[in-house]
């Protein structure tokens, strides 16, 4: 089955950007109509995030959201295993200037990556001068990861697990005034990170408190980015710099602050937030599982 798997994922990465795109879109309406447990999430997380929008409309961004889903995931392998700049495919927007303004105050720099529009194209938008260190956790499916590596080292970010020596890695490139990438709406559930319960949507959830930590402790200013789908199918970069509230020395302060800023990160385009992700999982015995 590894293999089958493995076969369709180069399958997939050798077509076409518009083929791909077509794919997942009807993909992505299918998930919609059968259903399943990921509809289900969607649905139940969308309901938390707006319960004052109409059910109609609620159901419209639910439908549009798995189709977004579907196309990021289909693009993956072809990002992952290419060999070719994509770039081309991205409106820097103004990124890699900024980056170089904040690194130049000599404490580094924190990129915050939420799972929004494709955080696989960040690679392709960010400054190509810059060290980057980034923290990813192992795929549940082993299989995955060799290709995932591969992919990602021949990006413009070098990859470290969440693990002691990999969150070590984190504070070594801040100290030496480099930057390093975390994807901030992760529950940590790996040796070395903890989370704790902060409001998301208003609704406590778990939420890293890494990235708060480095922050605070290496004094490095953070900056949100996300890979912005456009309606031709190219990427535009999308960021702003956090609040000093994301690296207060109290964690919940900091935690608050990072969920307002993921928050604010993805009213832009809610429907290309990774909506199916199981994020408000009960964390108090007061509250109810969403997820049936």
């Amino acid at each position: 089955m590894q293999g089958l798997l493995t076969f369709l994922l180069r399958l997939l990465a050798r077509l076409p950007w518009r083929m791909l795109r077509a794919i997942a879109i009807g993909l992505g309406v299918l998930i919609h109509r059968l259903d399943g447990r990921e509809a289900r999430n969607v649905r139940a997380n969308l309901e938390i995030a707006y319960p004052d929008m109409a059910s109609e409309v609620r159901e419209s961004l639910a439908r549009e959201t798995l189709v977004q889903s579907a196309i990021t995931f289909a693009e993956m392998p072809r990002i992952w295993l290419t060999r070719k700049d994509l770039s081309y495919r991205v409106d820097a927007n103004g990124l890699p200037q900024r980056m170089r303004e904040l690194c130049d105050q000599g404490r580094g720099l924190i990129l915050a990556m939420p799972h929004h529009g494709n955080w696989e194209m960040v690679s392709s938008g960010v400054d190509p001068d810059l060290q980057i260190t980034g923290l990813y956790r192992p795929p549940r499916q082993p299989f995955l990861e060799p290709l995932m590596t591969a992919g990602r080292s021949n990006s413009r970010i070098s990859m470290v697990p969440t693990s002691r020596s990999g969150i070590r890695s984190l504070h070594q490139a801040l100290r030496a005034g480099e930057v390093i990438a975390i994807l901030p709406d992760q529950v940590p559930k790996s040796e070395g990170a903890a989370a704790m319960a902060a409001p998301f949507f208003g609704r406590d959830c778990a939420t890293m408190v890494l990235l708060g930590r480095l922050a605070a402790r290496h004094g490095s200013p953070v900056l949100f980015v996300w890979a912005q789908r456009q309606p031709d199918g190219r990427y535009r970069m999308e960021y702003f710099t956090a609040e000093p509230e994301i690296a207060d020395q109290d964690p919940l302060l900091a935690a608050t602050a990072l969920n307002a800023a993921i928050e604010r990160s993805l009213a832009s385009a809610p429907a290309q937030y990774q909506w199916a992700y199981r994020r408000f999982l009960p964390v108090r015995a007061d509250q109810e599982n969403p997820y049936r």
